[in-house]
């Protein structure tokens, strides 16, 4: 993306539309559905709209409102402080070092990208929820929960994708 092809409107909706639907998901999280085997598994969609913003947000306020939405889904998690907030920030950090890769790059290499990114930020997790004591995941379903998170990319990304087109093709008014 060139920054000097993108409106200020279309750079403002590429933040904060996936921040705020990021403080969505966290939300929707917490909506009773009768299956306590959701819980368990602990499926990550907000990682969508969070490589969307490592790909095509500019300037200071996505690493800090990633940041401070991973402090809320601490809170409203009840895992230790830190915890989500390390995590969230670890993916948005690798995602953003894929951001020049990931330019002009086809859909497959963008799935398969942020399937792989997925898988080791659930390895990470897994790795850190074993370490913390305070939460005791199954591998299985933290590996079921990659996988479901990773599937679902596309039909997510979809929702997100008229947000990456820039305003003017090649640069041209």
């Amino acid at each position: 993306m060139v920054v000097s092809t993108t409106e200020p409107t279309r750079r403002f909706l590429q933040t904060w539309v996936p921040l705020l639907a990021i403080f969505v998901l966290i939300v929707a999280e917490h909506v009773p559905l009768g299956g306590d085997w959701l819980t368990s598994m602990d499926i990550g969609f907000v990682f969508v709209p969070m490589f969307f913003l490592a790909r095509y947000s500019e300037g200071p306020v996505a690493p800090i409102a990633i940041l401070l939405l991973g402090v809320f889904k601490d809170i409203t998690s009840e895992t230790p402080i830190g915890f989500w907030s390390f995590l969230f920030c670890v993916f948005f950090i690798l995602a953003l070092g894929q951001r020049q890769l990931l330019y002009n790059a086809a859909f497959n290499t963008v799935w398969v990208t942020f399937g792989f990114l997925c898988f080791l930020i659930y390895a990470v997790f897994y790795v850190a929820a074993v370490l913390s004591l305070s939460v005791a995941p199954s591998f299985g379903a933290t590996m079921l929960g990659a996988l479901l998170t990773v599937l679902a990319f596309p039909l997510f990304n979809v929702a997100f994708d008229w947000l990456s087109q820039d305003d003017h093709p090649h640069g041209a008014y």
